[in-house]
């Protein structure tokens, strides 16, 4: 029996188990298609996991051995930690591996060098990225619940009996600066921290909890799983995708199972807000009065932002009235066991004094102060801003094997320094800034060091002149930075303007490339007017605070005037009326001055996306008073003298049926390799939009479109013939080799395909990428009808639900295929028609040219070899992610001459290159490219 208080983990699973045995543990994986929750109540997950940690046993580790958990699904890991601590191992739970292959092997010798052994256990497909390092002991998770299948100990069995102060789990730094530091929680660490929150968030065994944070992460891990489950409560556990793919998920998630407390960061509430306000048909589609409480950490919480999130839930609810819960922002760290002050604020009632939320008062038993960062222990008034310090309890005791790093994190009386810079005022805490050298992108940390190491490279900056620094706008949705660097040539030289534009565009890409956001600003400093502190180093303290202060103003404008003038030398006067209209809408989509355009814009370059796309169809359709601009023309007629000229041709009737052409430019700047791109089986390709703009100035991209969208382009009758059209495009186009080919998709066989056919012609092709779609394609084309093909597109183009899809099939399949249509359309979001300027007779014809490409899938038996082949894989639509890697898509091996590689990418196969995904996709992607030499 566990003792009467809990003074170890151990102690809280017995006491759970024994006192609340039906309570539920509940689980929606990354593979979930539906809100199928997968439940264990307390008490049989209690004895899942003592049979697992007897059979872990089996290994023959002797006790306090470090165990690296590297799983991805919460129940997995849960299961993982748990067993661990039951037989008397301690597990360090590390999250999702980099996909540059250099930095995951630094990683892995360095996590393995720490712990002087490298006992991993994970996924199958886990394994297959971790396998090409040597001197790993890897233990399948599938192998140990089959090895504990086997067992059945008792339900209070344990094989090591915890003490207070032993070693209980650890958890990984980001790493954003160097490798990451390994922060030891004790059981005694833990547990203080888990009864304070608990306290304060007034946590119940009648409680109901929803986290959809990592378990890698200590707000996952601890404060909404170990601390629920101290005082009882039951919980729901979602992967991170789950939700983001669907924000609707989290409000019906809180409706079902009656949440009271959630956790939800800055760029979540913002992305629901964003999502859901607009969503007039959901009004009081949920009863929303069970939620009390919404952690949020991560980054700063903008008022504004979490005030329109508390107005769209109260417009969703059933009864608006009864909804009232306070969004509590947090401040904490892996170090403190996640959040140990909070500023719990009900904005229904309560006006924010500040453009960012406050962070609060400390739970008890944790000890806050602002002190001089310069010395790390003067005292700062009320009000003042210092470094900010806490201790008590909850902070953990070191880091492992890394005693230096443990005594410069603390000061004298116990404190340990955050590194974030603060004020106290009125007891009330909240942040200013950091003294760390990250920058957040929606809640995920970027190691400015290693940004600013690329951006030295760039040619016109003068070597170890040049500082990242993080900062955020008035009224930014989320973090950014600006960029100070020192020109290697003079500002008031001849060619001043044009060296300029080329550093600064060269500064960007990077940035984009690297952390997926350009930088706010880029300032340029004579080096005699940059200062440089006695250690040789940029302080970008005081940079920030002379652009604060308004000190850098004239190189800001000397800059600007360089960069007009650079444009100005290749700026042509819009000149026809079609011409100034189209400069007109240009400016006012990507807010620019209407005077600043220039007829040689080019759309994609000023940073248009696939909505902007749209935006500027719509528009132009309204002005000149046309039926339809086509999409596919903006995307051939970027630039805005030539999209005139398209325009005019239509205003006078005079377009003649063009020759049907598969290549869309989608980006042309740039002189490497250049990429094509092959259609998904919707046969269309809008969905690279946003993708291509990751390799501007670097490679063109070029998309390959279906034939059939225009009238009198009859579809493709045989796989073969689609080839044989592909090939001789990309050669049309690229005359000579090394090719690059990918296929998203459907498209992957195609190019697959298209590989063959290019080195059938004595051609090189050194990458050919296949996302997400396995070789063998024929019984599955045979599966669909033409329901299932409408209903395939309709979710693909976020007409109706992954769940609608998959329900309506057999109510549909009896009825006409125009009522099939039409109760599509009438479950389709209005915005969602006008956006895509949707027709039914449009989405009719656009089926057909699905079901074309079927048909000639339906045959489809792959043969032969490419050179080599590089496999992208994501969340399936079925089944889950190691069956579809292994069963699936490693056939791939017997169709590659050279040793195909299988890269995991973020999302699921119709979101991976959605905008939340498309950022970490692009970095995969472009980091397999330059691995093939490319």
């Amino acid at each position: 029996m566990s003792p009467a208080v809990p003074v170890t983990l151990n102690d809280v699973l017995s006491q759970a188990a024994d006192r609340y045995p039906s309570h539920e543990l509940g689980f929606i994986t990354s593979s979930a298609h539906d809100s199928s929750i997968q439940v264990k109540t307390f008490s049989s997950f209690n004895q899942y996991v003592r049979n697992l940690a007897r059979a872990m046993l089996e290994w023959g580790k002797p006790a306090g051995s470090v165990i690296v958990v590297y799983l991805t699904e919460h129940e997995d890991n849960m299961a993982a930690v748990w067993a661990c601590l039951l037989a008397g191992y301690v597990p360090c739970l590390q999250p999702a591996l980099s996909a540059q292959q250099a930095h995951k092997e630094g990683h892995v010798a360095h996590i393995k060098n720490l712990f002087s052994s490298a006992i991993w256990l994970t996924t199958e497909a886990g394994a297959e990225q971790v396998n090409s390092i040597s001197g790993l002991e890897i233990h399948l998770l599938s192998a140990l619940k089959m090895s504990a299948s086997s067992h059945d100990v008792p339900a209070d069995w344990v094989a090591h009996t915890a003490q207070p102060d032993d070693d209980a789990i650890l958890f990984l730094t980001s790493g954003s600066t160097g490798f990451s530091k390994a922060v030891v929680h004790t059981h005694r660490t833990i547990l203080a921290a888990c009864y304070a929150k608990g306290e304060a968030y007034g946590l119940t065994p009648n409680t109901n909890v929803l986290n959809w944070v990592g378990f890698d992460h200590v707000a996952g891990s601890l404060e909404m799983h170990m601390a629920p489950l101290l005082f009882g409560a039951s919980q729901t556990h979602v992967h991170a995708s789950a939700i983001l793919s669907d924000p609707l998920r989290f409000l019906r998630l809180i409706d079902e199972k009656c949440i009271n407390i959630a956790f939800g960061p800055n760029f979540l509430l913002a992305k629901l807000t964003r999502d859901l306000e607009k969503r007039s048909d959901l009004t009081g589609a949920f009863d929303l009065s069970s939620i009390k409480r919404i952690n949020s950490g991560g980054e700063a919480i903008i008022s504004k932002t979490a005030q329109s999130f508390v107005a769209v839930l109260k417009k969703l609810a059933r009864d608006p009235f009864k909804v009232s819960f306070v969004i509590s922002p947090g401040f904490g760290m892996t170090e403190t066991c996640a959040g140990c002050i909070y500023d719990p604020v009900d904005l229904a009632t309560t006006e924010p004094k500040r453009e960012f939320l406050d962070l609060g008062r400390p739970i008890r038993g944790c000890e806050m102060r602002i002190v001089d960062p310069e010395d790390g222990k003067t005292v700062r008034g009320d009000g003042e801003s210092g470094e900010l310090q806490v201790r008590g309890p909850m902070v953990f005791v070191r880091y492992y094997n890394n005693a230096e790093a443990t005594s410069s994190s603390f000061v004298e009386g116990g404190w340990y320094r955050t590194g974030d810079v603060g004020i106290i005022e009125n007891s009330v805490m909240r942040l200013s800034g950091r003294i760390k050298d990250t920058v957040i992108v929606h809640g995920v940390s970027y190691g400015i060091p290693e940004l600013e190491t690329y951006l030295q490279t760039v040619e016109g900056v003068t070597h170890s002149f040049l500082a990242a620094t993080p900062y955020r706008a008035p009224g930014q949705e989320t973090e950014g930075f600006i960029i100070f660097y020192s020109p290697t040539f003079d500002l008031n030289g001849e060619d001043a303007s044009t060296k300029l534009f080329a550093t600064h565009r060269a500064l960007r890409d990077i940035s984009v490339k690297m952390i997926t956001l350009p930088p706010q600003l880029i300032i340029p400093i004579p080096i005699n007017h940059m200062e440089k502190t006695t250690l040789g180093k940029l302080s970008r303290a005081r940079l920030i605070s002379l652009f604060k202060q308004g000190e850098l103003a004239k190189h800001i404008s000397r800059s600007e005037e360089l960069l007009s003038e650079a444009r100005g030398a290749s700026f042509v006067a819009p000149s026809s009326e079609t011409e100034k209209a189209l400069a007109r809408i240009y400016a006012g989509i990507f807010n620019l001055a209407e005077s600043d355009m220039s007829a040689s814009d080019n759309f994609f370059e000023l940073g248009g996306t696939s909505i902007d796309v749209i935006r500027l169809k719509r528009e132009g359709e309204a002005h000149f008073g046309l039926p339809e601009i086509p999409t596919i023309q903006i995307l051939k007629h970027p630039v805005i003298s030539s999209l005139a000229n398209y325009v005019n041709a239509l205003l006078s009737k005079d377009t003649q049926a063009e020759e049907y052409d598969p290549i869309v430019p989608l980006q042309l700047t740039g002189n490497k390799t250049p990429i094509f791109f092959v259609h998904p089986g919707v046969g269309e390709v809008l969905i690279f939009v946003n993708l291509a703009k990751y390799f501007q100035n670097e490679r063109p991209f070029y998309a390959l479109r279906a034939r059939g969208f225009e009238p009198g382009h009859p579809f493709f009758t045989s796989m073969d013939e689609m080839v044989s059209c592909y090939a001789a495009a990309v050669k049309r186009t690229q005359p000579k080799g090394p090719y690059a080919i990918a296929g998203y998709s459907y498209g992957g066989v195609v190019a697959f395909e298209v590989a063959k056919r290019l080195e059938a012609m004595g051609n090189e092709v050194k990458f050919t990428g296949l996302i997400n779609i396995p070789p063998h394609i024929a019984d599955r084309m045979h599966e669909i009808d033409w329901t299932g093909g409408m209903l395939n597109l309709s979710y693909f183009l976020g007409l109706v639900t992954k769940a609608d899809a998959n329900d309506l099939a057999p109510t549909l399949r009896p009825l006409t295929r125009k009522e099939q249509l039409e109760v599509v359309w009438k479950l389709s979001p209005p915005e969602r028609l006008i956006e895509l300027q949707l027709t039914q007779e449009k989405l009719d014809h656009w089926v057909d040219i699905a079901g074309s490409l079927i048909e000639c899938g339906k045959d489809y038996n792959p043969s032969g070899s490419a050179s080599v082949l590089d496999i992208f894989y994501a969340i399936p639509l079925r089944g889950s992610k190691a069956d579809w890697l292994n069963k699936q898509l490693k056939p791939w091996d017997g169709f590659s001459r050279g040793q195909a590689t299988y890269t995991d990418v973020p999302g699921q196969h119709y979101t991976l290159m959605d905008f939340d995904h498309v950022p970490q996709f692009q970095k995969i992607f472009r980091g397999r490219l330059e691995a093939r030499g490319l």
